[in-house]
């Protein structure tokens, strides 16, 4: 019995000692902490006959991995969603300074073209290039922009445009890059109008499209303007020649009804009134659109303030029944209206800080229609000065309402003008309108010559002159006019 116990605790001891020894190898051969590996446990070593294990699943940290796997799967979800906040990204100054330090106005990589995203659809106003980069595309629409006299803001890297047009149109212009199979291999032109009229959105979008594919010619462009000139001065000779056949009683009296209209227009608290009143008199003192007798009793309630000459009886109106002057200057001067349209001269309820964006938005688009009324009515009096006042000349006229201007708006006229000259970058629309009311104060004027010097003018025309060159041809000519306005010799006479 002895020999048997002993046997059986022999035995017993061997055995204990095979499965240490299991244990070990095993923890020396499987080793611990990797990432999705099992666990080695307690009991997961051999045994005779079934038994239950358990295995314990350790996945890595997200953050030590980097989230590979995920972002993968991420990525192939995410492809061609839109981002919003990066699709509708407005372009600023600061974006475009870096495409303004070359040559070219707009400078595009196609490594920075984005593909059309899904769910989205193109405007019909697209064209597909295939036979160009997206540098080329961007420089000949940059150059087409310039001859038209369009503003534009560029983005190198969304490779979009904001455009906007004389008439007040918004564009948003947008290189994509197509691929197959949606589209072919090629650069996609998109332009989308945000705001203005139709019309005058499709004239502008044919020829971006058509530079876009190298299609625009800058010589044909001037010559269609120049053609389109000597149209519209034929059309408004018919028109004068229509108006001496009409009884002159009846025309006044279409005329103050009309002028009538647009006061009241003017006066409303609304918005949309009062930019309809705006572009009734930029129609009413433009001899192109409304006749020249019709500019020229426009013209003169605007500089004068009302209707005055031998023929005048007392169904004209008086300038403060009209306010259509004080108006004018008011948007000029201050850029902004009364509550019921009459004269705002600046204070602390008025700051422009505290302004609505919409609000802000109106009365920028006000005042640029105000200097378009003010440049149209000092063309008629340099062109018509004789019947506008037959016993003073255009130099006593001009001086008139300059000294008028100051007395209402307590602010200097000229002084106004060329801070508009110093915005030419941020407004060239503006600035253009300017230099074209300083070219026919200057031409009229040499008292406004010699003050505008005491001003800097030339300087600041200068300035204007190259900002123009890049960029705005209208603003380049006018602003060549002003300087050579402004070296126009004095007289020993003086104004008369």
């Amino acid at each position: 019995m002895s020999s048997t116990s002993e046997r059986e605790a022999y035995n017993v001891s061997a055995n204990e000692q095979r499965k240490h020894a299991t244990k070990s190898n095993l923890k020396a051969v499987i080793p611990t902490g990797l990432e999705n590996v099992a666990a080695v446990t307690s009991d997961s070593i051999p045994e005779q006959g079934p038994t239950f294990r358990s295995a314990v699943r350790r996945p890595g940290s997200i953050a030590a991995r980097g989230s590979s796997a995920l972002n993968i799967n991420k990525e192939e979800l995410e492809t061609g969603v839109i981002d919003k906040k990066e699709y509708l990204k407005p372009s600023t100054q600061s974006e475009n300074k870096a495409s303004n330090e070359d040559d070219n106005n707009w400078n595009v990589r196609n490594e920075s073209l984005r593909s059309v995203p899904n769910y989205y659809p193109l405007e019909k106003s697209s064209r597909f290039v295939s036979d160009s980069s997206a540098n080329e595309i961007a420089t000949r629409i940059s150059e087409s922009c310039r001859m038209m006299s369009v503003q534009a803001m560029y983005d190198s890297d969304l490779a979009t445009a904001s455009l906007k047009t004389s008439e007040h149109v918004d564009i948003h212009l947008s290189l994509w890059q197509g691929k197959a199979p949606r589209y072919p291999n090629c650069i996609i032109v998109e332009a989308q109008r945000r705001k203005g009229d139709a019309v005058v959105f499709h004239h502008y979008c044919r020829n971006l499209l058509d530079a876009a594919q190298g299609e625009f010619n800058s010589d044909t462009f001037i010559t269609k303007e120049k053609l389109e000139q000597k149209y519209t001065t034929i059309a408004s000779e018919l028109l004068e020649e229509r108006e001496s056949s009409t009884a002159a009683g009846t025309e006044r009296e279409n005329f103050l009804f009309a002028l009538e209209i647009a006061a009241g227009l003017i006066k409303k608290d609304r918005m949309d009134a009062r930019q309809l009143g705006m572009e009734s008199l930029c129609l009413l003192t433009d001899p192109t659109r409304t006749g020249k007798e019709t500019a020229l009793l426009a013209s003169k309630v605007v500089l004068l303030g009302t209707i005055h000459d031998e023929n005048a009886t007392e169904s004209d109106l008086l300038q403060e029944e009209l306010g259509i002057r004080e108006a004018v200057l008011s948007l000029v001067q201050f850029g902004r209206l009364g509550e019921g349209g009459e004269f705002s001269p600046p204070n602390e309820s008025n700051d422009e800080d505290n302004e609505l964006p919409d609000e802000k938005s109106h009365n920028d688009i006000l005042h640029n229609l105000a200097l378009a009324v003010l440049s149209n009515a000092l063309e008629v009096l340099e062109n018509q000065t004789a019947k506008i006042d037959p016993n003073k000349s255009v130099a006593s006229i001009t001086n008139t309402f300059l000294d008028e201007s100051t007395d209402i708006s307590s602010r200097d006229l000229l002084r106004t003008l060329l801070g508009g000259l110093e915005q030419a970058e941020a407004k060239p629309h503006d600035a253009c309108l300017s230099a074209k009311c300083l070219k026919f104060l200057f031409q009229a004027s040499q008292k406004a010559r010699r003050k505008a010097r005491s001003l800097n003018a030339k300087q600041i025309v200068a300035t204007a002159l190259d900002i123009g060159r890049r960029t705005h041809v209208k603003l380049e000519e006018e602003a060549q006019k002003v300087i050579t306005a402004l070296e126009k010799p004095d007289t020993e006479e003086g104004d008369e």
